[in-house]
């Protein structure tokens, strides 16, 4: 494909199209939130803190291996697809900050990586014209927020579900939006 002659509108629409709104990784997320949860059922402390900070780096990969099953082009050759690349890399610079947060304050760990993930996503509502995008950001961090930080106490056992229900919610969305670009 030819992406030097193509509008920025269409280099929108053809990303949208083949990416398929990134909806994949999105259920990548919510597996992780799901095992987080579920962890939670049975360890707790340190060591499940460790677990989210080692579980975090495999949604990535997960939400590859459910794009190819799911014929979703992840990996676009387009230019806003290696924007969107770039968009997503940033989570890589929030991993130190997070291994001091676990160090000082492990009990913040869930809310840590719900806020900034959650945060990372919002260039994606210009990229594929989106307002799940700005749903996801905007709960992510409200109950990142709310749940994480103000009512602490929630961070290992209410927030990994609430956070689970969102990241469904967005695939969901995100699929629909898909399929109308189609």
């Amino acid at each position: 494909m030819d992406y030097r002659s193509m509008t920025l509108d269409e280099l929108r629409d053809d990303l949208i199209r083949g990416a398929r709104n990134g909806y994949p990784v999105f259920l990548a997320g919510a597996l992780y939130w799901l095992a987080m949860g579920t962890l939670g059922l049975f360890i707790g402390g340190q060591t499940l803190a460790l677990c989210y900070l080692f579980g975090v780096g495999g949604i990535f990969p997960l939400g590859l291996l459910l794009g190819k099953l799911l014929k979703a082009d992840m990996i676009s050759r387009n230019p806003l697809g290696a924007l969107s690349g770039i968009v997503g890399g940033i989570q890589a610079f929030f991993l130190p900050m997070w291994i001091v947060i676990y160090i000082e304050h492990y009990e913040l760990i869930p809310f840590a990586i719900g806020l900034l993930a959650g945060s990372h996503f919002l260039p994606y509502v210009w990229i594929y014209r989106s307002r799940t995008y700005l749903f996801l950001t905007l709960a992510m961090a409200a109950a990142s927020f709310f749940l994480g930080y103000i009512f602490d106490g929630l961070a290992f056992t209410a927030l990994p579900w609430a956070l689970a229900v969102i990241y469904l919610a967005t695939a969901a969305g995100l699929a629909a939006e898909s399929r109308r670009a189609g």
